[in-house]
């Protein structure tokens, strides 16, 4: 099954997002936020990667979601961080947490393809379809 699939939109990056379930679908939304803003050019051998716990509330499905990921983008924008691997992720009704692991941003091994501002609630939408999850979500660039 894949995971994200980009669609097109006049200005600003449009993705649909799928999982199996909620944790699931919020794992794909992290990769593809993390495919618009960098490609990885070569392996990083030894890297030393960061652990970060990440959580995140939200009254509804979709804000859950795009405060999970303004957390991802803050980790990149502000420390540098990008995001390598999920490691364990628990998403509930109202909250989520997650333990993340993260290489330094390093021009050596990462190409940045777009700048992301910032994830909207334009067209934001969460939910079940047949027996998967998916999500409709727009970043600014």
């Amino acid at each position: 099954m894949k995971r994200y699939e980009f669609l097109k939109h006049t200005a600003d990056v449009a993705v649909r997002v799928f999982g199996r379930s909620l944790k699931d679908l919020f794992e794909s939304a992290a990769l593809a936020m993390f495919a618009v803003l960098l490609e990885k050019t070569k392996n990083r051998p030894g890297a030393a990667l960061t652990e970060k716990e990440i959580s995140a509330c939200g009254e509804t499905s979709e804000d859950l979601l795009k405060a999970w990921l303004d957390e991802l983008l803050f980790c990149y924008s502000v420390e540098h961080l990008v995001l390598v691997r999920i490691k364990s992720i628990e998403v509930g009704t109202q909250e989520m947490r997650a333990f993340v692991l993260f290489d330094a941003f390093n021009r050596e091994y990462y190409a940045v393809k777009d700048e992301v501002k910032a994830v909207t609630y334009h067209e934001l939408e969460v939910k079940k379809v047949r027996n998967r999850w998916q999500a409709h979500m727009i970043f600014d660039v």
